[in-house]
């Protein structure tokens, strides 16, 4: 399934299938996060990346430049995934974009590097945070921005940054909210849910 809803790995190679592969064995990148988490908030519909959003000829006339897209998981279980990630937002320090969202943090074994990916109704986005030089360099001990952090996790540092990203990416725009799952087919989703 996360195939099907974008995750890719950072180098071209196939994901590794393991139990925990959701774990950080797999090095991925912000952008094939971001998407993943995009089919999410477009009910399980998935769209190829592309920096291209128009395309003119040689008179300055738009060109259609569609989106490929296709629908990659059932609209009901997007949304109940979509109900809980964003009881986990709702639930942090994170809360408070200025619309409904979701998210979810992610650090990677022994603080290699930490993650926040989270989305809107109409926008997505991934932080990734990590000492280029690798995982022999973990997050741990570190000053950032002036201030010191015992340990990075996902919460942190890259929590705030998409935070801030997205407040202000979404400030002023109108969107409408999410929706809400069935609680008859997902009765363990909580408030959540539509009753």
């Amino acid at each position: 399934m996360a195939e099907q809803l974008g995750l890719r790995r950072a180098d071209g190679r196939p994901l590794q299938k393991y139990e925990t592969f959701t774990l950080g064995i797999n090095e991925t990148d912000p952008v094939s996060v971001a998407n993943s988490y995009a089919s999410l908030a477009a009910r399980g519909r998935f769209c190829e990346p592309t920096v291209i959003t128009e395309v003119r000829d040689g008179s300055g006339t738009p060109r259609p430049f569609p989106p490929h897209c296709r629908q990659v998981l059932d609209p009901a279980v997007a949304d109940a995934v979509t109900g809980v990630l964003s009881d986990v937002l709702e639930r942090s320090a994170l809360k408070g974009v200025g619309r409904e969202a979701a998210g979810m943090p992610g650090t990677v074994y022994d603080f290699a590097a930490a993650w926040y990916v989270g989305y809107t109704p109409g926008l997505a986005s991934a932080v990734s945070l990590g000492d280029p030089r690798g995982y022999r360099y973990p997050l741990v001990d570190v000053t950032i921005g002036g201030h010191h952090y015992p340990q990075v996790d996902g919460t942190s540092v890259p929590g705030l940054i998409w935070k801030e990203a997205m407040t202000e990416a979404v400030r002023g725009t109108q969107e409408t909210g999410f929706t809400r799952p069935d609680a008859g087919r997902f009765g363990a989703c909580r408030d959540a849910c539509q009753n």
